[in-house]
């Protein structure tokens, strides 16, 4: 019971600070960005704020108001069309966040399998590639599903364009890289660490406060790690 207090406590401390923020500094796309608001974020964003948040930082926000229904159109699209990405999906489904109760029923599950198949109609050329649905599992714990979709839309090809294959990390890492392949590693630091953007390497908090980190700031936070 202690613990709980203290971590609601905390939590008040957290949302009374944005609330400040926003106060002085404005909310929405209006908001004026400043180092304080960078402070908050590595503090981590509470729960009741990160979809606002994320889809400010990242520009999903604007992406989603430009094209209205887009989100829905693509899984009409979707629906009668038989697909490799479709496929590796399904395989998929059930290895995503197995442990978390949001993802232990049909809903969950359902709505994982939507907003990674319109992902895969928007952009052929991606598709589905193995990480993605850890990624967007986490969206959908703080997100409804068109957000979560225009987050990964965000993700894919403006803040990580090209993020999908081992070559990015050959890319940005040159040095670690012909060590990582001596060592036959290259595959699984790359899967389980980068594309995942450390959710399956990291306790969950850490690895939120992280996502959070990113989505303010961008690539370079996934390499300082």
């Amino acid at each position: 019971m202690y613990d709980l207090c203290v971590l609601q406590k905390r939590l008040h401390l957290k949302e009374e600070a944005w609330r400040l923020h926003f106060s002085e500094f404005g909310r929405g796309v209006c908001m004026y960005r400043t180092s304080r608001t960078r402070d908050l974020v590595l503090k981590g964003i509470p729960d009741s704020l990160r979809a606002e948040l994320w889809l400010l930082f990242s520009g999903a926000q604007v992406q989603m108001e430009v094209h209205p229904g887009l989100y829905s159109d693509l899984l009409d699209q979707a629906l009668d069309q038989d697909s490799l990405a479709k496929d590796e999906i399904e395989r998929d489904l059930h290895r995503s966040m197995p442990e978390h109760k949001a993802f232990q029923n049909p809903t969950g599950i359902s709505a994982l399998r939507r907003v990674l198949t319109a992902y895969a109609q928007r952009n052929p050329a991606i598709g589905y590639c193995q990480a993605m649905n850890i990624v967007t599992s986490v969206l959908l714990l703080y997100c409804p599903e068109e957000q979560a979709f225009w987050l990964l839309v965000a993700l894919c090809e403006r803040l990580l364009p090209d993020y999908y294959n081992t070559r990015k990390v050959i890319q940005i890492l040159p040095r670690v890289t012909p060590v990582a392949q001596s060592l036959g590693v290259l595959s699984s630091i790359s899967l389980s660490w980068f594309l995942t953007l450390f959710l399956s390497a990291l306790p969950f908090h850490s690895a939120t406060v992280l996502i959070d980190a990113f989505f303010c700031d961008g690539i370079t936070v996934i390499f300082q790690v």
